[in-house]
């Protein structure tokens, strides 16, 4: 959870933005291209952040320009970040936002490989793919919920505090091309990184990297299906294999001779910075405060908000921030008179509440329009200047655990805020013949030795050579400033 709000003209910018690509040709001038791009790398900034380190990003930016200079044609000023998200990705914007992040910056072995990964980006952009592709996209729908009043208060109210569904990230900007967008971004973006000077067969490295990351993470083996948006990994990988054979190209020197030295020190994981959960606790070390969900729902940290969903779905927790500048209070009138309007309801209960010695104003309203009845609570709380919103649905059976998690919302104490860790990528030297289990036990690695193998690309008991790059993961204490 970040500290910015999403105003709720952003929600309308996205239907505004798929409105426009389902009303205009893909013939149209590329300026329309740069004003979706432009207006969406606002949100991009707001949905993950960019990862603030100017050394990293001039490196990413330097590959960048070295792939743009061999396009035959282009008409886009070219930009290039790092998303602060930790999952492995890389997409792009329509008008030449190419954004790549950190997982996938510690995914990849060598520059060749990122370039690579840069290079089919940067084809999306030179074919307008996601010009092509506006009339299938599909902005994920808020949560369904149980009851009218509950829908409005999810979908109008919390429009402030989230507009994307729990567990599912942003698809208005990872939106999936279709296989034919997909396989032409493969081939051209090889044939642009071969160009460049980079080893065009090193994008089937990775895309085969990325696929066992995510079979070690989720214990699932990729599976074809011919429903996928995505060419299966195997004949992707076999494909670009083939196309690579066919180029001639020249290697140029990298722009790193020490890669992947280069990200060294970058966050591995949650970025404290947004908040991080342990276990069912929510922590967020810069804005001070501490919450802890029910055992057994799903926690979902999103920019705007913080969330707990029970396992059935039959119940809700969202957690934001709400503009400064009132009293709980305020609010809270202003939220009655608007559902007053909207259902001709009232609640059953609106009165001041100390939580936790800080102010605060709780409304509650009992909706009967679904197949049961639900109990919508929603919480105002002022904490050091910050006013919390928290808002739950749940059935009788569920409100007790709404309760609790609720009074568990409280100020982190000056220990707590200092002690909070993050784990950090650091780049270690290996020994002749040792193996990884020897290496991470002398190096203060916190991660299972199955994802150092898949990050680093090394067979299970493989023997490392003099002085080969090791990635791994340290905690450190995290500071903000």
């Amino acid at each position: 959870m970040k500290t910015i709000m999403i105003n709720k003209k952003w929600i309308g910018l996205i239907f505004f933005l798929l409105l426009l690509g389902s009303n205009h040709s893909v013939g149209q001038s590329i300026e329309l291209d740069k004003k979706l791009g432009a207006e969406n790398a606002e949100m991009v900034k707001i949905f993950f952040g960019l990862y603030q380190d100017e050394e990293m990003t001039n490196y990413v930016k330097e590959i960048g320009e070295r792939l743009v200079a061999k396009l035959d044609k282009n008409p886009f000023e070219f930009q290039f970040h790092i998303a602060d998200d930790p999952l492995p990705n890389a997409f792009a914007l329509p008008g030449g936002y190419i954004y790549v992040t950190r997982g996938i910056l510690s995914l990849a072995k060598t520059e060749d490989e990122l370039a690579c990964v840069m290079a089919h980006e940067i084809i999306h952009v030179t074919e307008r793919h996601s010009i092509k592709q506006m009339r299938s996209s599909i902005i994920p729908s808020l949560l369904e919920v149980p009851g009218a009043i509950v829908g409005t208060v999810v979908s109008d109210d919390l429009g402030s505090l989230i507009n994307s569904p729990i567990n599912t990230t942003s698809s208005l900007f990872l939106s999936s091309y279709s296989r034919k967008h997909e396989t032409e971004s493969d081939t051209k973006g090889i044939e642009l990184a071969s160009k460049a000077g980079y080893d065009p067969t090193a994008m089937g490295d990775i895309l085969a990297r990325l696929s066992d990351a995510v079979e070690v993470l989720t214990n699932e083996k990729e599976k074809k299906s011919y429903f996928d948006d995505h060419p299966y990994t195997p004949n992707r990988v076999k494909k670009i294999n083939k196309v690579s054979t066919g180029l001639a190209w020249d290697e140029s020197p990298k722009l790193s001779d020490s890669f992947p030295m280069p990200f060294d020190g970058m966050i591995f994981g949650a970025n404290p910075k947004k908040g991080i959960f342990k276990g069912q606790t929510f922590l967020h070390p810069d804005l001070g405060f501490t919450i802890t969900f029910p055992d057994g729902w799903h926690t979902s940290n999103q920019p705007t908000s913080v969330n707990a969903i029970h396992e059935d779905r039959r119940a809700g927790m969202f957690l934001g921030l709400e503009a400064p500048g009132k009293a709980p209070e305020e609010y809270a009138k202003a939220f009655e008179n608007e559902i007053r309007k909207q259902h001709k309801a009232s609640p059953y209960r609106s009165e001041s509440r100390v939580v936790n010695s800080h102010e605060g104003y709780i409304v509650s309203m009992e909706d009967n329009t679904g197949n049961e009845t639900m109990y919508i609570h929603i919480l105002w709380v002022k904490v050091d200047g910050l006013i919390f919103k928290l808002i739950g649905f749940a059935p009788r059976t569920l409100e007790s655990e709404l309760k609790e998690s609720a009074l568990s919302l409280r100020t982190l104490t000056s220990s707590e805020r200092k002690n909070v860790e993050m784990r950090t990528m650091k780049i270690v030297r290996a020994k002749e013949n040792e193996t990884v289990k020897e290496l991470i036990a002398r190096s203060n690695n916190v991660l299972k030795i199955d994802v150092v193998n898949v990050i680093n690309d090394l067979e299970k008991d493989a023997k490392l050579k003099e002085n080969e790059a090791i990635k791994i993961a340290v905690n450190e204490l995290y500071s903000n400033n």
